[in-house]
């Protein structure tokens, strides 16, 4: 990174974001990280009146890089809003999509002629086998509870 916080080729970040972050130089971001870094180590070394050159070239390079930082992360957390609205919409296309094939199988089961027969014949098999059920001994109400069990059971 150059004098200024600009990007020079070659220098580090790489990721697209830090270059962005790197390249973006948000004076009023600057300013408030440094007046916040001047206040706290003027607090913690019990220091009055201006700071030695030293200390105040160490603050601003320290606040240019924590501006750039923050940058870098709003930039990010826009990019990540952005991309989940965008994903979003594509989820709910793709879950439309499944439940208009889900539409259409069911009509298309309904206008089978042979439906009518298969529900007919299920049927059937339910009252053998709760007729076999209160033949073993089981009570009316025990062998529709067997049976609505059972249902439930194959259909997890």
């Amino acid at each position: 990174m150059g004098r200024g916080g600009r990007f020079i080729p070659g220098s580090e970040p790489t990721d697209i974001a830090g270059r962005i972050a790197a390249t973006v130089s948000v004076g009023s971001v600057e300013y408030n990280k440094r007046k916040d870094v001047e206040a706290k180590v003027k607090s913690q070394l019990g220091l009055q009146g201006e700071l030695p050159a030293d200390v105040k070239e160490a603050i601003d390079s320290v606040s240019k890089a924590s501006a750039a930082k923050a940058v870098q992360l709003s930039v990010v957390q826009a990019a990540q809003d952005s991309a989940r609205d965008i994903s979003r919409g594509a989820r709910l296309d793709l879950f439309d999509d499944k439940i208009k094939v889900a539409a259409d199988s069911i009509r298309h089961i309904g206008a089978s002629s042979d439906v009518d027969e298969v529900l007919t014949q299920r049927a059937q098999l339910l009252a053998k086998k709760k007729q076999a059920l209160v033949a073993a001994g089981f009570s009316d109400e025990e062998a529709m509870q067997i049976l609505l069990a059972d249902i439930s059971a194959r259909q997890h």
